[in-house]
């Protein structure tokens, strides 16, 4: 526990902004958290998990608006979840923006959709900056509230650490066998195969089965 602990204080800033930029909600009731232990100060925290959420969202909907046919964006487009998201688009508008955030599996979709819509750049900048500082203070405070049972949790967890840690370092053993033997196994099988052709290519005359005599009339 106490490790797991240390990594988050040490590493909480990298952490929270890193987290909200490419996910969302679970890094910044971690940047919270760490308030709460007095690790970082509660503003820092929430300025990272706004910055974070707002250049995280920007980020996808630009690339999005410029590189509509890349194929990242047309895999996105192709998904179910992509349809629902143009829908409420088409319906909400700009209001979109802000709520995106909230509905969990649209985040990424959602912005999508905005980046092929109607809605010009400064307005989703305007948006998303209101979204993203609400979004942010919610989150934020709801992790530095309930920094307590937070902390109860890691403490519940310091009694299974070390089977944990024993069972996700064999499950990382297996993986890595699985993933190699993917890797490797096609390659050792042609090879295997290619020398057995090679070698019935290189024999001369028929084949003659060991101890057979040939009897002449």
């Amino acid at each position: 526990m106490y490790e797991i602990l240390g990594l988050i204080d040490r590493f909480g800033v990298a952490i929270v902004f890193a987290g909200t930029f490419f996910e969302g909600e679970v890094f910044a009731i971690i940047g919270g958290f760490l308030a709460y232990r007095g690790t970082q100060t509660f503003q820092l925290m929430i300025g990272l998990a706004f910055v974070g959420s707002f250049c995280g969202d920007l980020a996808v909907f630009l690339f999005a608006r410029y590189f509509s046919n890349h194929r990242w964006v047309q895999r996105w487009i192709r998904r179910p979840k992509f349809a629902k998201a143009l829908k409420l688009v088409d319906r909400f508008h700009a209001y979109f923006v802000i709520v995106n955030r909230y509905i969990y599996g649209l985040r990424m979709p959602g912005l999508i959709a905005l980046g092929l819509s109607s809605i010009t750049i400064p307005r989703f900048l305007v948006l998303n900056f209101i979204g993203a500082g609400l979004w942010a203070s919610i989150f934020t405070t709801i992790g530095y509230v309930f920094g307590y049972s937070i902390s109860s949790v890691f403490a519940q967890l310091e009694a299974v650490e070390h089977i944990a840690i024993y069972v996700l370092g064999g499950l990382a053993v297996l993986l890595t066998l699985y993933v190699g033997w993917r890797q490797f196994s096609p390659m050792w099988f042609k090879s295997r195969k290619e020398t057995d052709t090679k070698a019935l290519v290189g024999h001369v005359g028929p084949t003659r089965q060991s101890g057979s005599n040939e009897t002449d009339n």
